[in-house]
């Protein structure tokens, strides 16, 4: 009984400081995020949409993808996420359809959002990523 008790307070002491390591990785590399400067003709949205497609992408994907779109955070670091701002990747996977399947459905280490968001949430983030592709603007 007492063994048990401590092999689950172990465990939890462990998940508590793995916790507090990705949490203080992920304030750490929020706070270097360079702020990405975007306007309303570059995204391809109305200023209505901008708003709600930067709270989105900072709700939904920034803690991988950074505000920055370059994946330098510590959990994208660690999953390898893509630097939305490489002109390769975007040749490999720039189409609509592209972003809209892997949003939707999730795409390796990425989740599947297609049962949290609405589709035109979906969509608004899928035209938001598209502002990081330098090589179009």
């Amino acid at each position: 009984m007492i063994r048990i008790r401590v092999v689950t307070n172990v465990m939890r002491v462990f998940a508590l400081l793995a916790f507090l390591v990705l949490s203080a990785g992920y304030v750490l590399s929020s706070a270097r995020a360079v702020p990405q400067q975007t306007s309303v003709k570059k995204a391809g949205l109305s200023s209505d949409q901008l708003v709600r497609a930067k709270a989105l992408f900072g709700e939904k994907c920034a803690r991988c993808h950074n505000t920055d779109g370059r994946g330098k955070t510590a959990l994208g670091e660690m999953l390898k996420v893509p630097d939305f701002t490489n002109g390769k990747w975007w040749k490999d996977h720039g189409s609509a359809d592209d972003l809209i399947e892997s949003i939707t459905n999730g795409n390796g280490n990425m989740p599947r959002f297609g049962k949290k968001l609405t589709k035109s949430e979906i969509s608004l983030l899928a035209n938001y990523v598209r502002h990081f592709n330098k090589n179009k603007h």
